[in-house]
């Protein structure tokens, strides 16, 4: 009977998904999109931080302010996934070959970072100053985001960019983001060994330590700040604040800004959060359960709980704040981290999402060239905003159809670039990157036979 109505097939296929769901995923096929989304966040601020001029009407106002303002978490996104697939890519090859290779991951990473990196370096340095000391009148940025850091340009040779930034707040913005790729690289370089010096009993308490220890750098990064505002009563304006005081604070409070926004210590919690959860994934059964079954009702609160966080999130950073800011700086890019981490476990084990975002075909294909999206946008929002200047088509007034135009060109312009570079660029040394790996018949991120296809 079992053969006739096709009972034991569906026994059969039944045991195999449950047998498939006790093992630890070797591809994620619904990071595509998310990276994607978490690009044009990033896009979305920065068309509006350089250079887009149209006040809107309110509705647009609040989402600018609201939303499009909070792009930067989409870099923080960024780096927790990162966290998560690096993660689970060392973990792979350690229980498959019993060991990591450490310079042949150094050499994979380089080949896939390096020649973008590299390109945009001679493009913000050599290619835009040309251009901006042939036709100045047409700079699309204010002076203040055009200076070129020649006398700085040892932090971008050596992957420490955004210690300049620490340092010297933002250089070109073209240049600027150039930043986050630093960290990934020093993240690159930091995390295989630290996975071959831990022993895999104590590693999720090294990964504590990493979030602990950046939340607690945070900390005191503010806690002067918090001390100055407490102390001499700065956000009561009836008051009298002696200037040198309110100087200090001002001083403090920017570099607390800059070194918690891109200080390598302040960033590695994102990045712990995603190793805890790739970690847990593939090691603890217990972990894949809890994503597996998760019931709808479940699934949604950090999905709610990351909007509202997101809409007050201005509101938890202004003076009203400022007597508890060293609190709200070491918890809140936790609190975020934890959340994002959790949209990545749950979109790749749970079997109730609402909406797995690997059925936006277009968005993850798009999702793919992420790492080309990100180098080359700034490039072209600045092309396009040159243009519109040089061609006199940059009203002094605010125009929504310019402003709609703008965006069109930007993204698509982005779009493209990011297609050519990934097949005339990176493609190459892609291919070149499959003599570095130490089972040249696995690719252990995605666990499939034969030549790399994926850009990871």
């Amino acid at each position: 009977m079992l053969f006739e109505d096709g009972r034991l097939g569906q026994i059969a296929i039944f045991a195999l998904v449950q047998i498939a769901l006790m093992k630890p995923l070797r591809h994620f096929e619904n990071l595509d999109a998310l990276r994607f989304i978490a690009f044009f966040s990033v896009f979305c601020l920065h068309m509006v931080s350089f250079g887009l001029y149209y006040n809107g009407e309110d509705w647009y106002q609040w989402i600018e302010t609201s939303l499009i303002r909070n792009g930067d978490l989409g870099v923080n996104f960024f780096f927790t996934l990162s966290g998560f697939l690096i993660t689970n890519l060392l973990i792979q090859e350690k229980e498959d070959d019993g060991k990591i290779n450490i310079l042949g991951f150094y050499a994979r990473r380089f080949l896939r970072i390096w020649p973008l990196y590299f390109v945009l370096i001679i493009t913000g340095f050599v290619i835009i100053p040309l251009f901006l000391n042939a036709y100045p009148q047409f700079n699309p940025f204010s002076d203040y985001y055009s200076l070129i850091p020649y006398d700085r340009i040892w932090y971008y040779l050596l992957f420490l960019a955004n210690f300049d930034l620490v340092n010297y707040a933002y250089p070109i913005p073209v240049l600027a983001i150039l930043w986050s790729i630093s960290v990934e690289e020093q993240f690159y370089i930091f995390w295989p060994v630290l996975f071959t010096l831990v022993p895999r009993k104590y590693m999720i308490y090294a990964l504590f330590a990493v979030l602990i220890g950046a939340a607690t750098y945070r900390f005191f990064q503010w806690n002067e700040v918090a001390y100055l505002f407490n102390t001499y009563q700065l956000g009561n304006v009836d008051v009298p604040h002696p200037p040198d005081v309110v100087s200090q604070f001002n001083q403090l409070n920017q570099q607390a800004t800059l070194s918690t926004r891109f200080h390598t210590l302040s960033i590695f919690s994102d990045i712990a959060m995603g190793a805890l959860l790739a970690f847990g994934l593939y090691y603890y059964q217990g972990v894949r359960d809890y994503f597996t079954n998760l019931p709808r009702k479940s699934i949604v609160l950090p999905y709610i709980a990351a909007i509202v966080l997101v809409t007050i999130r201005e509101t938890t950073y202004s003076l009203r704040f400022y007597s508890i800011i060293q609190w709200v700086n070491a918890i809140e890019p936790a609190l975020f981290s934890f959340i994002f981490a959790f949209i990545v476990g749950e979109q790749n084990y749970s079997r109730e999402s609402f909406y797995k975002f690997g059925k936006l075909k277009f968005i993850s294909a798009l999702g793919k060239f992420s790492y080309g999206l990100y180098i080359w946008h700034l490039v072209v929002i600045w092309t396009v905003f040159f243009l519109f200047k040089a061609l006199n088509l940059q009203p002094e007034v605010d125009n929504p159809w310019v402003f709609l135009s703008q965006i069109i060109l930007c993204f698509a312009g982005t779009v493209g670039l990011a297609w050519l570079s990934y097949h005339y660029i990176e493609m190459p040394f892609l291919r070149f990157r499959n003599r570095f790996r130490s089972n040249r018949n696995r690719d252990y991120f995605t666990g499939e036979k034969g030549e790399i296809s994926r850009p990871e």
